[in-house]
């Protein structure tokens, strides 16, 4: 029966827990890129699906504190990176900060996406072709003009 004085009952830590998840869920889901929405939906899942066996009631409400930053977190990513989809103009680098290594918190585990070991892939590609490209240019080839060779000098 519910109560006239407004007063809001506490929801107990299970379904405040279940209703964590579903908020990230959502969240997730309407973040503006695929790439984006399969981080954080990925990340969501690992994370609550590795403390399911969580009993401790101090423990689960620590990570229900976690939880609740977090969605703060993601709604100002979401809300920010989809005021920034709009401008057509905007080129968003995949790595900012070639060199950086990246901070991972325990909300951020996870292996690398497949767009990050190709963009590492394909890097990795472009520069050993330009190494190539420029070691065959300094280099004349056998009978070109500038070529020395001592093999046959007279």
């Amino acid at each position: 029966m519910a109560t006239t004085t407004g007063a809001a009952i506490p929801l107990s830590q299970p379904k405040r827990v279940l209703g964590l998840y579903r908020t990230l869920l959502r969240i997730g889901k309407a973040m503006p890129t695929e790439t984006r929405s399969s981080l954080v939906l990925f990340r969501v899942r690992a994370d609550f699906r590795a403390n399911i066996a969580e009993k401790d009631p101090e423990q689960i409400e620590n990570m229900i504190q976690l939880a609740e930053v977090q969605v703060e977190n993601l709604e100002i990513q979401r809300d920010h990176l989809t005021e920034l989809a709009k401008n057509p103009n905007l080129l968003i680098p995949v790595d900012i900060h070639k060199n950086a290594k990246p901070r991972i918190s325990k909300f951020m585990k996870g292996p690398p996406l497949s767009w990050e070991r190709k963009a590492a892939q394909e890097a990795k590609d472009k520069a050993r072709q330009q190494q190539q490209q420029q070691q065959s240019a300094e280099k004349p080839r056998h009978g070109s003009p500038g070529h020395i060779c001592k093999n046959h000098q007279h």
